[in-house]
């Protein structure tokens, strides 16, 4: 069981060398199982001898008669090896998809120990496990980053996750907690093959390390090969994305020249910046119906709480419809800032130039502030007068958005666009005014 021993420390080792010296700090997502029980007991010597904080946290979920005594074990072996023992109890609100709903909760409870950039979430998966994963995967139909499975290091929280045993079997886990008289919990819902991860480890895995027992090695290392290959595609998917990206709308002019498999690639990235992660039908619905419907047309499409709508060559991702604004007129006072109403930002103002900021004329010691007025005359410094409206379309400005773009008027004439053009030229300017939307 050397082996195992130095296994484990040389994976550590290695990832401790990218922290200062005594600055990395360890967290066990322990179960008490089998697997966390032997990390444990490998980690907790390892720990006192290069002097590194280590502690344990056992997640209650409450989903089992013997979950109390579960925690008073895993505590006890704690106290055992004199390592940091946490219990944290969580909640699951649904009867649906248990299965799901207990490992996000759990991974929740968890993230509050990793608070820092030096703290290492450490946990049991090991090489069974990557197997299981991308048979699920497989099953599932995912794509490259699916396919990829678990890697041994990831972000978390504030810090890093790390699978230290991904290259080591359950069975070589077994024969070392035999061969050390540990001792370990089982859980009885492990033997149920309603969940599909008990099915696979219960009915399919088996027979398949019986037909080809390399099936660990190999798979490990496809899903290694995968884990690079979707490295490199996240690499250029970002810098793809930079080129299209402009604030948090996306050019769908920059988006066409791209590879047709690139665009979806940028596509999902941009997606998942708000949360979303679509299925393919989905997308190709997005594609059909707002980015290659006539450019005279205004569509949408509904996903969830979020809404997609295009217009001209941009696409955006809204949080909610844009509400319109019943505000009345407002005083706006030269030099005071102003916190507006219904979600619509801040005014601010600014002694010296700044980016983003439009020159007012000091004279001017108050403006009368509006919403809509969208027939009004306007006529930005240096540039002809006419109707706003016209003016919003000069400048791409998406119609849900004109009725909510602060207005500055004085004695009836409209002198500032908030965040577009101002009335007054920089050589006639000793305020600035910026607007921060909400």
């Amino acid at each position: 069981m050397v082996n195992l021993q130095q296994q484990l420390q040389a994976a550590l080792l290695q990832q401790l060398q990218h922290y200062p010296a005594g600055a990395a700090r360890l967290v066990l997502a322990y179960s008490g199982g089998l697997d966390s029980q032997v990390l444990l007991d490998l980690l907790a010597p390892l720990c006192q001898e290069l002097a590194i904080p280590l502690t344990a946290v056992h997640v209650h979920h409450g989903l089992n008669g013997q979950a109390d005594n579960w925690a008073a074990f895993c505590q006890a072996q704690c106290q055992q090896r004199q390592v940091d023992f946490s219990l944290r109890y969580v909640k699951l609100t649904q009867l649906s998809n248990i299965e799901q709903q207990a490992r996000t909760a759990r991974y929740q409870a968890l993230a509050e120990f990793v608070n820092t950039p030096h703290t290492l979430l450490l946990t049991a998966h090991h090489a069974d496990d990557q197997l299981e994963t991308v048979l699920l995967a497989l099953k599932r139909g995912a794509g490259l980053t699916g396919l990829a499975a678990m890697p041994t290091v990831r972000a978390f929280a504030a810090g890093k996750l790390v699978r230290l045993l991904l290259g080591i079997s359950r069975r070589q886990l077994f024969d070392y907690a035999t061969s050390e008289q540990l001792t370990w919990l089982e859980d009885d819902s492990n033997q149920n093959i309603d969940f599909d991860r008990n099915f696979l480890r219960q009915q399919v895995t088996p027979t398949l390390k019986q037909r080809w027992p390399a099936i660990l090695q190999t798979v490990s290392r496809s899903a290694q090969h995968l884990q690079h290959a979707a490295e490199l595609a996240d690499y250029y998917t970002e810098q793809a994305l930079a080129q299209c990206l402009d604030a948090s709308r996306l050019n769908l002019q920059q988006l066409s020249l791209l590879h047709p498999l690139q665009r979806d690639l940028v596509l999902r990235r941009w997606l998942a910046l708000a949360g979303l992660n679509p299925e393919t039908q989905w997308l190709t619905t997005l594609k059909q119906e707002v980015i290659y419907a006539r450019q005279d047309a205004a569509p949408q499409l509904q996903l969830g709480q979020l809404q997609i709508r295009r217009y001209q060559h941009w696409l955006y991702c809204l949080a909610e419809v844009p509400e319109r604004v019943t505000a009345k007129e407002t005083i706006l006072v030269v030099g005071q800032n102003l916190q507006l109403t219904s979600g619509l930002g801040r005014l601010c103002w600014h002694s010296e130039p700044m980016a983003d900021a439009l020159p007012v004329a000091r004279d001017m010691p108050e403006f009368t502030l509006a919403f809509g007025l969208l027939s009004s005359r306007f006529k930005p410094a240096g540039r002809p007068a006419k109707p706003l409206k016209q003016w919003f379309k000069l400048w791409q400005v998406p119609p849900w958005q004109r009725a909510r773009v602060p207005l500055l008027f004085q004695a009836g004439q409209l002198q500032v666009v908030a965040g577009y053009a101002s009335a007054f030229a920089p050589s006639q300017a000793d305020v600035w005014l910026s607007w921060q939307p909400a």
